[in-house]
């Protein structure tokens, strides 16, 4: 990274406070998205980047992060440094400025004096930490394999690397050996040096860098040399090889010259102040080398190496052994010398039989399979020892087996965890050397602790306890707060964290927070949509009357507890609220009671602890009370039309019909009006007579 040089530096670019930091010893696996989370947990941060190699794409194990306040980076600093990322210790320090001056003659810039003089203190203080080697001569022939070396120096420590230097086939008589430890490697060179192993005195030293080797040495180096192959021509004359002895030790210090190169390359990872630590070079023995499933637990190395060269010249054969049994783990590596064997070998290596889920249930009922591969599977025989049929792969290098393996160690533990969300628990808890905190009164900063206290107890002593996604718990409420109030704080709160997103004061939503039980939420999301509710699901707070029972808000006769409840309907929701509200200062009324007298509280959110015996058993009552409800309904509608059903036959019985009833009226209805209308026709007719008999 390259920052403009300070006009008058007081102190070292290196010492001098700045807002970015420089992060190294870095997991390979660490990613710019990893690292980002790792410092936006507790500080607000621009921006972060792990440095890659352009040509592997692989992280180089180091990167920067740039903070938006100055304290917060030097309060990262003091955190962060020497703490574990992903099960490894990283090392934080601001980042220098590069030196660099404008050459006139050439047109550019160009390192100043400063930037090499920091670049050679760095070369010199990476070649003391360099890993101590040794240097094995007047080797017999004997010993053929680095394994075999190896073997020497065990007793004394973990032997790191052995190297045994050949010219075609032929071995040259050294060797080289890393050891964990200066003062193995001193034990080792004072117990080994002059020992006699099949009549030759082994001569162990220290090995150097070829430029000091020549230098220290100069024209002596011709004279040791011929002395080497006397030497060699005496003890040789009594084996058969003696024939390519002399020619070999000729050349030997060339060849210790290219090893030692070599050796420098392969270590060059593991230089620094932690050089256990640092990871180690990829060479072309990955390429070389495959990876053995199913062996049989009485293979050893020397029978697997003794199988494995009918595929073509190896290297070495290694069976892995558990360290804390002690006994074979039924896996291996073959390592050839050319990259043509290895393939060759797994080409012609017999296919494993995978499976899918669905056949795998298909094939349960029919029959077991045994543990073991059927030895049809090959033919040859070439594949199987002791009735196992070998499975081979292709080997991965140190860097890429440490990822799988932590990405496999990350999976198991979000599977075994994702049962009860106890990745869940650190949420709302704020760090102590953050500003935050600093914000936080004596009082408050003991309820916090106190809670988080409380929690991880209860969650540890009972299995049947969960954390919830979707619903929050929250303290240090001021008691003037109602469940309105607080139902309004956490729509403001979803509000507020996008808000602090857009202007880049907050961190959003990484990948992995928003896809938990993404199933689940988009079902939830869709009942609110579909009802058309607010985000926030439900409100409350806790009332309790002077006795200390709980009971309702509204017409309880009660105070607030000064705790409630919010539950969103999405976790993302929640999480967005949470982050918001954690913290978030709210104004207490001065004519409160006296308990509230500092005036201002901060809220304490976490996510809410469940039981999952009791939230199943709701669960079940509350779909009983659905299906009881559901029966009552089928069955009032059944008998209400059964009824109707009756009252229709009784009806016809009448021969009425359904409306029988209505028709008798309207039948009396008219008869009245017949006999109405016949008693005034009669009438008339009287009047008439009567008219008639005057005339």
């Amino acid at each position: 990274m390259e920052t403009s040089p300070a006009k008058a530096p007081q102190a070292p670019a290196a010492a001098k406070p700045n807002k970015t930091l420089f992060v190294r010893s870095l997991p390979t696996s660490v990613t710019t998205e990893r690292l980002t989370e790792f410092f936006s947990d507790s500080y607000i941060i621009k921006h972060a980047t792990v440095v890659l190699n352009p040509e592997t794409k692989v992280s180089k194990g180091f990167g920067f992060v740039t903070f938006a306040d100055l304290e917060d980076a030097q309060s990262a600093l003091e955190q962060f440094n020497n703490t574990d990322l992903d099960g490894k210790k990283i090392r934080v320090e601001y980042a220098q400025p590069r030196h660099r001056e404008i050459d006139e003659k050439l047109g550019k810039s160009v390192p100043a004096a400063a930037a090499i003089q920091n670049k050679q203190s760095r070369e010199d203080q990476r070649t003391q930490n360099l890993p101590p080697r040794l240097i094995i001569r007047n080797l017999p022939w004997s010993i053929e394999t680095p394994e075999q070396l190896s073997r020497l120096f065990l007793s004394f420590g973990k032997v790191k690397h052995a190297v045994l230097p050949k010219k075609g086939n032929k071995l040259q008589g050294f060797g080289f050996v890393v050891l964990r430890g200066k003062k193995n490697a001193e034990k080792a060179l004072q117990s080994i040096n002059g020992k006699e192993i099949d009549g030759r005195q082994l001569a162990v030293d220290w090995a150097v860098e070829k430029e000091a080797w020549e230098k220290a040495n100069g024209t002596s180096q011709e004279e040791e040399h011929d002395g080497a192959k006397q030497d060699d021509q005496d003890v040789d004359m009594q084996d058969k090889e003696a024939s390519g002895a002399d020619e070999d030790e000729d050349v030997a210090s060339d060849e210790e010259d290219e090893d030692m190169e070599d050796l420098d390359e392969d270590l060059e990872e593991g230089a620094g102040d932690d050089a256990e630590d640092e990871e180690e070079k990829e060479d072309d023995r990955t390429e070389c080398t495959i990876f053995l499933r199913n062996l049989p637990f009485t293979c050893n190395d020397e029978s697997l190496y003794e199988h494995f060269t009918q595929f073509g010249p190896l290297r070495y054969a290694r069976i892995v052994v558990d360290h804390e049994t002690e006994r074979p783990r039924g896996t291996g590596f073959v390592c050839f010398w050319k990259v043509e064997d290895a393939i060759a070998c797994i080409r012609g290596a017999p296919k494993t039989n995978q499976l899918s889920a669905g056949d795998k249930e298909r094939s349960k009922p029919a029959m077991k399979h045994s543990i073991l591969q059927n030895e049809e599977d090959d033919p040859s025989g070439k594949y199987t020892m002791d009735g196992r049929v070998l499975q081979v792969a292709r080997a991965v290098n140190k860097s890429e087996a440490t990822r799988l393996n932590e990405e496999g160690v990350s999976r198991r533990l979000v599977r075994d965890k994702d049962k009860r969300r106890l990745y869940l628990l650190s949420e709302g808890t704020i760090a102590s050397n953050s500003p935050m905190y600093k914000k936080l009164s004596p009082s408050e900063i003991k309820m916090r602790e106190a809670s988080f206290k409380q929690r991880e107890t209860f969650i540890k002593k009972n299995p049947a306890l969960h954390l919830s996604l979707t619903r929050l718990s929250i303290r240090n409420i001021p008691r003037h707060i109602t469940s309105k109030d607080l139902k309004q704080l956490a729509r403001q709160a979803v509000v507020g964290f996008a808000t602090d997103v857009t202007n880049g004061l907050r961190e959003p939503l990484s990948k992995e927070e928003k896809s938990r039980s993404s199933e689940e939420m988009e079902e939830m999301e869709h009942m609110r949509k579909t009802k058309k509710q607010g985000i926030v699901r439900q409100a409350t707070i806790v009332y309790e009357t002077r006795e200390g029972t709980k009971v309702p808000e509204k017409g309880g006769g009660g105070r607030s507890r000064g705790y409630g409840f919010i539950e969103y309907f999405t976790h993302r929701h929640a999480l967005m609220g949470l982050r918001w509200l954690n913290g978030h200062a709210i104004d207490v009324p001065v004519n409160n009671d006296e308990e509230d007298k500092d005036r201002k509280k901060r809220l304490i959110v976490e996510f809410a602890i469940e039981n999952a015996q009791v939230i199943k058993r709701r669960k079940e009552l509350e779909e009983k009370k659905r299906l009881d409800k559901e029966k009552a309904q089928q069955e009032k509608e059944a008998a209400e039309k059964e009824e109707a059903e009756n009252k229709g036959t009784k009806r016809k019985r009448d021969g009425k019909g359904k409306d029988g009833e209505k028709d008798g009226e309207d039948d009396d209805e008219e008869e009245n009006k017949v006999a109405k209308r016949n008693r005034i026709i009669a009438q008339k007719r009287m009047k008439r007579k009567a008219r008639r008999g005057k005339a």
